[in-house]
């Protein structure tokens, strides 16, 4: 029987016939949806962002805006008309509180759950958030699972996360004090401070001190790890007068 089988499969590639696996032929493209918002935004203001989840990068720029991209995209195996309702159904939205403050917050599409018909879900839909805003500007973030990337920011930071990583690549640490903690992770700074093992020897502190410097990073983390380094020269964005 496999003599067979590979007789015939020799002849299907002879006569230039190939043979798709089944479970290619049932993959469907998946749903990808981007969209890209600018708005003019004051120097030394502040961003919330509320329920972020995937990825989530800010990068710190020269311009008196913000621009935000945000990038959704669905799983391999929904078909199209499925995978449009749940990437629409996630939905990113920005107010503007004023010309230096805005909020950025993720909502989820609800169904008729068993127990609640106020039940949320992600529909398994991917979100990238690429966030750029002026270098000075204050930032408060509360994520969910995936990571997040913060890149060269000189004002206060705090930031929270359910699991995954948080990176900070900083120009100054100098001017920073940091307060971090992991409940399952680690904690990896160039930053001279004090570090402590927590929570069964599983979870890292690290803390400079309030009088270390005249900003402050605020970091926690469920499961996951903490990074804050110094931003290298090579790397620098240009900043207005360079």
């Amino acid at each position: 029987m496999m003599r067979k089988l590979v007789i015939v499969i020799l002849w299907l590639a002879v006569r230039g016939i190939t043979v798709q696996p089944l479970f290619a032929q049932q993959l469907s493209t998946p749903v990808k949806i981007t969209n890209t918002e600018h708005m003019n935004f004051a120097p030394g203001g502040a961003i919330r962002i509320d329920d972020s989840y995937g990825e989530l990068n800010v990068e710190g720029w020269d311009q008196p805006e913000v621009e935000i991209t945000v990038i959704k995209t669905s799983p391999y195996d929904y078909n199209q008309s499925e995978a449009t309702k749940h990437v629409n159904g996630v939905q990113v939205m920005t107010k503007r509180m004023s010309d230096s403050e805005l909020v950025i917050s993720t909502t989820l599409e609800t169904y008729d759950g068993l127990l609640s018909s106020t039940a949320k879900t992600k529909g398994d839909v991917w979100i990238e958030y690429q966030i750029h805003a002026p270098h000075d500007t204050k930032l408060v973030i509360h994520h969910g699972k995936g990571t997040v990337h913060l890149t060269d920011i000189s004002a206060d930071i705090e930031v929270t996360g359910s699991r995954g990583d948080v990176v900070m690549m900083l120009r100054d640490l100098g001017s920073y004090s940091i307060d971090a903690k992991t409940d399952f992770g680690t904690v990896v700074t160039d930053h001279p401070g004090n570090t402590h093992r927590t929570f069964f020897l599983i979870g890292r502190t690290f803390n400079t001190g309030k009088t270390a410097g005249s900003h402050r990073i605020y970091a926690r983390m469920g499961y996951g790890g903490i990074t804050v380094k110094t931003l290298q020269q090579e790397a620098y964005g240009p900043r207005a007068g360079n």
